[in-house]
Order: structure tokens, then sequence, then C-alpha cells
């Protein structure tokens, strides 16, 4: 075998290793979703309240990753994963032992800290085993992990905690972090961080092209959870069931598919600004497909499922080839700092999910469900003007002459 063929080899191997952190960070974040009426009847709470357990997670992930950056950002990177996804792994065994909801709200907490020091390190490490033309590639390789877990990880959840009981669920969890962090110990080199230290560089996110980033990340994932928390009844407004919801899920996972394929494959640095702005159009008319499809294509059979299931599909590809794209940009725009922006964008992914449900709420409330349509075309027009005004600055940055 030639020397090429053995690195590519190897490259493959951490490639692998670190699809299996993205896999069981996505499981382990809603694994316990299917069973919450069950896990809220045990402790004798409503569902409504046990859906803190998301919110608990992932506010504490938004407001503490930039930080927790600072102070492990210089740590060596393989054994900053696999100690977190084993700690990460203890939570979840603590979870599936809890005896009340406190204590499970507390240790879901923990876990939003731990994967702080998961999340934004994967494209770190990335990005040290890459060379920029080929990172867009391997993060859209790695985001495949998360993909596996909306078909199978997330599902195999609800199967097993169906049989066994809400708590399986979260030795689900465990077992998909304790697997990971044994997989990377063993098979990813060490690997010294060449990030700097200080608070300065917090500064990194106010630089144009890394805010306009981040802006694209907040603005595209609020206008697609403008629509998805609320899938259950716009599904019965436009279908007129909730029978099949889960096709809708697995109608996700093919969109992600789809998404990471095309980051893959046709994402390079120099037409980085020309695909994201195709892509705030495609989440700009997806979310003008809900709206239509709740207005005209009510109960009207194939049509009312062609509507529908265009939006679904075109929203998720949307947002897994975006999400790739921009952490390769980031980590080009900051490369001294990559754990730091990487936990920023994190941090303005799950922003982005809690304000796209708040503000759909509002349209819900204050017009009609429909409305919440209208809402994510508005925020994804922003997340355009920042991906044109990106491109215009890297095409004038690129045409001044050198020195």
């Amino acid at each position: 075998m030639s020397a090429s063929n053995v690195e590519a080899t190897v490259l493959n191997r951490n490639l692998l290793a670190l699809t299996t952190a993205t896999c069981a960070i996505g499981t382990q974040t809603f694994v316990f979703a299917g069973l919450l009426i069950e896990l809220a009847a045990d402790f004798g709470i409503s569902a409504t309240t046990g859906g803190y357990l998301a919110a608990a997670y992932a506010l504490t992930y938004a407001i503490t990753a930039p930080f927790i950056a600072l102070r492990t950002g210089q740590l060596e990177r393989r054994r900053l994963l696999w100690t977190a996804l084993a700690v990460l792994g203890c939570i979840n065994l603590l979870a599936s032992l809890a005896g009340t909801f406190s204590q499970l709200i507390g240790l879901r907490i923990l876990a939003g800290l731990a994967a702080t020091l998961v999340i934004p390190v994967v494209p770190a490490v990335v990005a040290s085993l890459f060379p920029p033309e080929r990172r867009a590639s391997a993060l859209a390789t790695v985001m495949g992990g998360m993909v596996i877990a909306f078909l199978f990880g997330m599902p195999a959840g609800s199967l097993i905690g169906g049989h066994f009981g809400w708590r399986s669920t979260f030795l689900l969890a465990a077992a998909l972090c304790f697997t990971s962090a044994a997989a990377i110990r063993f098979t990813l080199p060490r690997i010294v961080s060449q990030d700097q230290t200080g608070w300065a560089l917090l500064l990194k996110g106010w630089q144009p092209s890394v805010r306009r980033l981040l802006l694209m990340t907040l603005t595209a994932f609020s206008a697609t959870f403008c629509v998805i928390p609320y899938i259950a009844p716009v599904m019965e407004t436009i279908i007129g069931s909730t029978d099949k919801v889960a096709l809708s899920q697995m109608l996700v996972g093919v969109g992600a598919i789809c998404g990471i394929s095309i980051a893959g494959r046709f994402a390079s640095p120099d037409r980085a600004g020309q695909l994201l702005r195709l892509i705030f159009v495609i989440i700009a008319l997806t979310q003008l497909l809900y709206l239509c499809s709740m207005l005209w294509l009510t109960g009207l059979g194939l049509f009312s499922w062609l509507g529908m299931g265009s939006a679904v599909l075109l929203g998720s590809c949307a947002l897994f080839t975006l999400s790739p794209l921009v952490q390769a940009q980031l980590m080009e725009a900051a490369p001294e700092a990559r754990q730091v922006v990487m936990a920023l964008n994190g941090s303005m992914m799950f922003l982005g999910q809690g304000a796209g449900a708040a503000l759909g709420a509002q349209v819900t409330q204050m017009f009609s469900l429909p409305m919440i349509g209208l809402a994510g075309v508005l925020v994804a027009m922003i997340g355009l003007a920042s991906a044109y005004r990106l491109q215009q600055s890297s095409g004038t940055t690129t045409s001044q002459p050198a020195g």
C-alpha cells in the first residue's frame, strides 16, 4: 500500500471517530423526547414542564460555551474530547437513576456544560487534520453523525424506551458517549491546540467577517425554527392529521443527507459566498411554502403532502448544507481562536432555535398559525443580506493588490 493510501486510510478512521462524537451528541440531546409524556407522568408534572429538559440543556450551552472555550482552548484536543464524552456518558448514567425532576434538570444542565467541550472542539480537530480546501467536505462528513442521530439514534431511543421505560433512553445515550470516547482515545493522534488565550478572543466574534457568519447561523436556525417546533399543528392544518408525523421526521433525515452531500461535493472557499446566498433563498422559499400550504393546500390529499413534504425536505437540506460551510469559513476567519468561534457558532445555533420558537409562538398568538411561515421568510432575508455582504467584502479583499 502506498504512503498516500495509508494516509487516506488514517484520515478516514479519524473522520469516523469524530463522526461517532457528533452522533453521540445529536442522539443524547433529544433521545428522551419520544418518551416525554411517560417521563412527565412518572414525576407528576405536565409534558410542557418536561420540555424544560431540552431548554435547560440548550440555554446552558448557549450561555456558557464561549467562556468555557476560553478556559480550555489550549488543552490537547484528543484528551479533551474523549474525557468530555466519558463525563457526558456518566451524566447520562446518573440521569437514568434520577429520583426527582429537579435532579434530572440539574443533570441536563451538567450535560449542556459537557457538550461545550465536544461540539466546538470537533470542527477545530478537523481544521488541524485537513488542509483548507478539504475542510468543508470533511466537516460535512462529520456532520453525518447528526444525520445518523436523526435517522437511527433518536428513533432507537423511542423504541428502546417504549419497551423498557424512559430511563433506558439515557442508558442508550450513555453507551453511545462511552463508545465514542473509546473510538477517539484509540484512533485520533495527539493534537496540540494552536489557539491563543485571553478574554480578547471573544472580540473575534465582533470582527465583520466572523460577525456576519455568526449572524447567518443565527438567522438560518431562527427562520427554520419558526415552524419546526410546531410541526405537529402545522401538519394537522395541512394534512388534517398527525398520524404520519414520523414520516416528516424521516424526511428531515433525508434532507440532511442531501445537504451534507451538497456541502461536501460543491463547497469550495471561492464558491462558499454564492452557495450561502442560495441557501438563504431556499430557506425563505421553504418558509413561504409552509405559508402557502397552510393557506391553500389544506385537505387536498397528495397535493397537501407534496407541499408539506417539499418544505420539510428543502428546509432540512438547506440547514445541513449551511452548517459545514459556515464552520469552514469561521475557521479561516479566526485561525488563532477556532474553539472560541466554534463555541460562539454553537451558541448561535441554540439561540436561533429558541428565538425562532419564541417568534413562532408570538406570531401565532398575535395573528394565526400560517403566519409563522411569513415570519420565517423575513428572518431568512436578514441572513441573505449577511451572506451578500460577506461575499461582497471577500471579493473586495481579494481584488486588492498585496502590500
